[in-house]
């Protein structure tokens, strides 16, 4: 029964869109676990299709499951009406298409077990594209605890881990003093903060969260557009400047800002995939990639490589000296700002 079950403090934040045939799926592997959690909050953002009529019908099965309707204004928008809304001392994001291990939350009561000071427990995640493909792996329930999120963030790092996605993460609420914004890549600066601010914090390397494929997604369908690009630049200069005034070592802050770099460049080459891409795009970004992604340090060296470079491939003067320029101011901004401008 429904009210046998232990209850975290714990609310649930699931944004929703469209999605009529992967919610069901999504609040079953919730509802049936054997810890429960106090809320399962579904903000229904202007949904078109049964998406309602399907949380509407958990809701009056389970009374932790609470329907909220906004007109379409985004998953952010979405996400900070469930954070008004949440009541819980800890908060979770979900998205509607993905699917929880059955012993997440029973994991999570053992964090609390230990010690109810935790402000932040990190959980890996795993890929699939069908329900009945999913194997949960109960091998390793091993937790590592660190006294700081600096700490969390150094080890993930350290292990090729890229951070940015809120749904890997159950935050405190006190923690989130940021709101979402934007459409796209909207959580990487809140769970950025989140995580360099934290307290004590557990780390599970058991994929605890299953993240769908669906083939109409955004990599998938191919569909990125000028705007999603320069937005998302936008998004990589805020965290960049964020994580440089961090007490971060030097090694861990270069290696974060070349994960999202490296991601910036492959959603540009997303963008391109049905176009074709002017010459002057890839010269642009093997520079970015000399320049931003291997690092490279000594400016004369530099200097004189985009000459050599810029003779040998024929590029045009002015695109010489930005480069030239870019070598020697290492901003991020600067080249950035030229990149987005030549996208078609």
């Amino acid at each position: 029964m429904e009210n046998e079950k232990l209850i975290l403090n714990l609310s649930i934040i699931i944004p929703c869109y469209n999605v009529e045939n992967y919610i069901e799926q999504c609040l079953n592997s919730i509802v049936q676990q054997t810890v429960q959690p106090k809320e399962i909050i579904c903000i229904d953002d202007g949904a078109t299709d049964n998406t309602a009529n399907v949380i509407q019908a958990f809701a009056q099965k389970f009374s932790c499951v609470k329907y909220i309707y906004q007109t379409n204004q985004g998953v952010s928008q979405a996400r900070n009406v469930g954070i008004n809304q949440a009541t819980g001392q800890y908060i979770q994001f979900v998205d509607p298409d993905d699917i929880l291990h059955p012993n997440l939350f029973a994991i999570f009561l053992k964090v609390l077990n230990i010690s109810n000071a935790i402000e932040l427990f990190y959980f890996e995640n795993q890929n699939f594209e069908k329900l009945e493909d999913l194997e949960f792996n109960n091998n390793d329930n091993s937790l590592t605890r660190f006294d700081t999120g600096n700490e969390l963030f150094t080890h993930i790092i350290k292990n090729k881990k890229y951070p940015g996605a809120c749904w890997k993460y159950i935050f405190k609420k006190e923690t989130l003093y940021f709101r979402f914004e934007g459409r796209n890549h909207e959580d990487h600066l809140i769970t950025l903060d989140v995580l360099l601010s934290a307290n004590l914090t557990y780390y599970s390397k058991a994929p605890l969260y299953y993240y769908r494929k669906r083939a109409n997604s955004l990599t998938n369908n191919k569909k990125i557009s000028k705007q999603y690009v320069e937005l998302y630049a936008q998004i990589i200069n805020k965290c960049t400047k964020y994580v440089q005034k961090t007490n971060l070592l030097p090694k861990t802050k270069t290696q974060y800002i070349n994960f999202l770099r490296s991601d910036y460049l492959f959603n540009i080459n997303i963008y391109y995939l049905y176009k074709e891409k002017p010459p002057i795009i890839e010269i642009y970004m093997h520079i970015y990639t000399r320049l931003f992604i291997k690092n490279n340090a000594k400016k004369l060296s530099n200097i004189f490589y985009m000459i050599r470079y810029g003779i040998r491939k024929k590029i045009p003067l002015k695109h010489i000296i930005i480069f030239i320029r870019a070598s020697l101011n290492k901003d991020i901004n600067f080249i950035t700002n030229k990149i987005n401008a030549l996208l078609n």
